[in-house]
């Protein structure tokens, strides 16, 4: 029994307030943020610097590409026009560029048989334009919490900072992690602390009796009601849940990477020790991703 009301009780977390009906550029913005950070382009580049495997290469140069077919899309779209919004995207257009032609560069060194350290030294590109870049773009809209939290695990942020201290071990590249892993397990928080993903049975049905057009009377098409909206409550957290467990790992290995360091462990040891399976966390996500294309989907019909 697939219904609007009930779809559209997540939304408040997935979907920001005024935002129900995805505007193409603010949707093709938020996929380059996601085809960039967690997941995509620059965590797969950094993760093959430091494995060499060529899965890593792969899907590193196929975000790459999603990426700048982006932004060719959007540099001609009228709400995009201004002197400050063309240089952000040619700022991120380069960087993404300089990142795909690294790929050949690691590959080569690799061959060679250098050191991870050094072989990150030689490809090593400055991000400072691309990420005000972003910044300027993403500030033109307002973003759910679920968007939000793609962002701080994403390039410029969290698993960014902490792929970078495990390659290059400055403490800023730590405190920046840190913090935007707080960010993260602040925004999880919120959204795990909502009633109806702390009760979800008692929330499901007080939200469809509330509804008026089903009652306890009305025998299976109530039960049916609540049983598919507790059921969807249940995944949101469960999805939530994951990305909050994956998250705290990340967390945790920070101030493990800072003890290899003083130990003056090689940069594939300290890779080795803090690797963490980014499964549930993805998997999480792209379900939160789905449920809120379901709802869009939902709002779009006639």
């Amino acid at each position: 029994m697939k219904v609007i009301w009930i779809m559209l009780t997540t939304a408040v977390f997935i979907l920001p307030a005024h935002e129900a009906y995805a505007a193409d550029p603010r949707h093709d913005l938020a996929q380059i943020v996601r085809l960039m950070g967690y997941g995509g382009g620059i965590h797969n580049f950094k993760n093959y610097v430091l494995r060499g495997r060529m899965e890593y290469q792969v899907s590193a140069r196929k975000e790459f590409t999603q990426i700048l077919e982006i932004i060719a899309r959007l540099k001609p779209n009228t709400e995009l026009n201004s002197t400050q919004d063309q240089q952000a995207l040619r700022a991120i257009k380069a960087v993404v560029e300089s990142y795909n032609a690294a790929l050949d560069r690691v590959t080569e060194l690799r061959d060679k048989e250098w050191r991870i350290e050094d072989i990150d030294r030689a490809v090593i590109i400055d991000d400072t334009a691309a990420k005000i870049g972003l910044n300027h773009l993403r500030n033109k809209w307002t973003w759910s919490d679920f968007e939000e939290i793609e962002f701080q695990l994403g390039y410029g942020n969290a698993i960014h900072n902490f792929k970078n201290y495990v390659l290059r071990g400055h403490e800023s590249y730590h405190t920046e992690a840190l913090k935007n892993l707080l960010a993260v397990d602040s925004l999880l928080a919120g959204g795990l602390s909502r009633a109806e993903l702390i009760n979800p049975q008692t929330v499901a049905e007080s939200l469809v009796t509330r509804k008026g057009e089903i009652s306890p009377d009305t025998g299976e098409a109530y039960d049916d009601a609540v049983k598919e909206m507790t059921h969807l409550f249940r995944e949101v957290r469960v999805a939530l849940e994951n990305v909050e467990r994956v998250a705290r790992a990340y967390r945790e290995n920070l101030v493990l990477i800072e003890r290899l360091i003083a130990m003056q462990r090689s940069v594939r040891q300290i890779d080795l020790a803090v690797k963490i399976n980014d499964g549930p966390a993805m998997a999480g996500l792209a379900h939160l991703r789905g449920q809120r294309a379901g709802i869009t989907a939902q709002l779009l019909k006639p």
